[in-house]
């Protein structure tokens, strides 16, 4: 009953069309896993993803390309100009893409939010372009949202974004839930007799949708029904506050941190939520390593360094336990580390 509950508030949070297109599942990586690896690929055809996607999607694909007989990857290379030059540096390489094997795309795996670096995607747009048939052809392709990093950094409507084939999203990144909480939306046409299927086949003898996820053996439920508290929690800050406060502060960090170093934001202000990125102010892999190390070990803060190209960024998340004295500690600090990483450096 609790879980019915919990199921039907995150159906009704996300604008699904109905309560019984959402299930509950541990993770995001075990939505993906339930629908990539249940999907009738027949005599093969495509898999297509971006560069930019986690590397469990990654990591899926593969294993599929060596199981199943005739199937291909194509993993979309990202340009040198992405996220800079915002949704196109995305939306082209991708149409390009998926006129090159038109006729042959049977799945196409997008984030909502890239983890490294942190960038919001242009997900309707995507979803647009593989229904779009002066670019794939006749049947449209089917799209798997993976939004691991979405629900509660941003907004999710999923009839307003286009409404999806599948969408995934876990609950303890941004929502306040424990670990082991997430949801899975499956488009009404795509809830086949056979898939998706949790990677689990229990025994309960169910066969529809909802009863095949309902119960997948001996675990602890309790994370799931921990939805409804988030939720509790949530409404009791406004959470339209959140959101405000959060996209606020995010903006006046990511200027505070790039204005302080001398350098500059990764993307546009479109394209950023509660995860920044931004240029450090070394050029040295093997300082901002150590540097990310420090603030971990020394000061128990945690970011993240990355690269893109010759660039070095960090990403950097922002929460509501947080305010401006925080970046003015982080960029200060992290300026002084740098600095002090690098002279040790030079005299060594």
């Amino acid at each position: 009953e609790l879980l019915e509950s919990a199921r039907a508030a995150i159906a009704l949070y996300v604008n699904a069309p109905s309560k019984t297109d959402v299930v509950l599942v541990e993770n995001a990586s075990g939505g993906c896993n339930a629908v990539m690896r249940s999907l009738d690929w027949g005599d093969g055809g495509v898999l297509m993803y971006l560069s930019s996607a986690y590397g469990m999607v990654k990591n899926t694909a593969k294993y599929l390309s060596e199981s199943v007989p005739g199937l291909k990857t194509v993993e979309v290379q990202l340009g040198v100009d992405f996220p800079m030059n915002g949704d196109a540096s995305v939306l082209q390489p991708l149409e390009k893409a998926l006129k090159e094997h038109k006729g042959k795309v049977k799945l196409f795996v997008i984030s909502h939010i890239a983890s490294v670096p942190g960038v919001i995607m242009p997900v309707e747009a995507a979803i647009k372009l593989c229904r779009d048939p002066a670019i794939v052809g006749k049947h449209p392709i089917p799209v798997l949202v993976d939004g691991a990093h979405a629900l509660g950094q941003i907004r999710i409507d999923l009839q307003a974004m286009g409404d999806p084939e599948y969408y995934l999203s876990n609950g303890h990144k941004w929502f306040f839930t424990p670990k082991s909480a997430a949801f899975l939306y499956v488009r009404k046409d795509r809830q086949l007799p056979l898939s998706p299927e949790p990677t689990v086949i229990s025994s309960s003898g169910k066969q529809d949708f909802i009863g095949r996820f309902d119960y997948t053996g001996t675990r602890d439920y309790t994370a799931m029904i921990a939805f409804l508290d988030a939720l509790k929690f949530r409404q009791s800050l406004g959470d339209d506050v959140i959101y405000q406060y959060n996209t606020e502060l995010a903006a006046w960090a990511a200027q505070h941190l790039s204005k302080t170093w001398g350098t500059r934001v990764l993307c546009p202000p479109h394209m950023q939520a509660n995860m920044i990125n931004i240029q450090l102010p070394t050029n040295s892999s093997a300082v901002a390593l150590e540097v990310q190390q420090r603030l971990a070990q020394d000061y128990d803060a945690y970011t993240l360094a990355l690269s893109l190209g010759d660039i070095i960024y960090t990403r950097v998340s922002v929460q509501i336990y947080l305010d401006k004295s925080d970046f003015v500690w982080l960029a200060d600090t992290l300026l002084a580390l740098v600095r002090e990483t690098e002279a040790r450096g030079a005299r060594e």
